[in-house]
């Protein structure tokens, strides 16, 4: 299937919907809208559709098995973090970057790639997926409450931080640590980076 950056959202809902589950799929829509909720609370400065088009992107391989995405990762030289090795779920993220620039949305690629774990070089749009696919109405892990504290805060820097913070305790509890790319996006807003 051939896509332009044109593609109109029904052609490009087809795409993601025959690749995922239903769940999955209903997911991808609603990160694709609560990023566009984000980009315009925050004047982001991206087109809508852009914000919706990455967003319901996002997860195009999340369905794959293991197996499936080692392959292809290793079949295209695409690079995988030791974490991401160490919890294969998460491979989804940079294949997906991949199926998503070889269908002409290179623009999106980094934001794709770095949904997952975070990284310091994931760029707005990436910050915008990243928060997106947290704090999405769908998702049972957070409650009303904590969805209603993070997006009542002043900056996208600062709901990261706040996210983070979140998976810190978490890890420590586990005694675990942060990936090295989530560690690096840590310390960069920590330090007052900004995207």
């Amino acid at each position: 299937m051939n896509m332009s950056k044109k593609t109109d959202f029904t052609t490009l809902e087809e795409f993601v919907s025959s690749r995922v589950s239903n769940n999955r799929f209903l997911h991808c829509v609603s990160v694709g809208k609560t990023a566009m909720f984000f980009n315009q609370r925050f004047n982001a400065g991206f087109r809508d559709e852009d914000c919706y088009r990455a967003g319901l992107l996002h997860d195009v391989a999340r369905n794959w098995t293991f197996d499936q995405m080692l392959l292809y990762c290793n079949k295209n030289n695409i690079h995988m973090e030791k974490e991401e090795i160490v919890n294969p779920v998460l491979l989804h993220a940079p294949v997906g970057a991949n199926i998503v620039k070889k269908k002409g949305y290179e623009s999106y690629e980094l934001a794709i790639r770095w949904h997952t774990l975070g990284s310091k070089d994931m760029g707005k749009l990436g910050l915008i997926i990243y928060l997106s696919d947290y704090l999405e109405p769908r998702r049972s892990f957070l409650s009303d409450k904590d969805r209603v504290k993070f997006n009542k805060m002043d900056s996208m820097e600062e709901i990261c931080i706040n996210i983070l913070d979140n998976e810190v305790k978490h890890r420590n509890l586990k005694n675990q640590s942060l990936a090295k790319s989530t560690e690096g996006l840590y310390n960069f807003l920590k330090e007052g980076g900004t995207f």
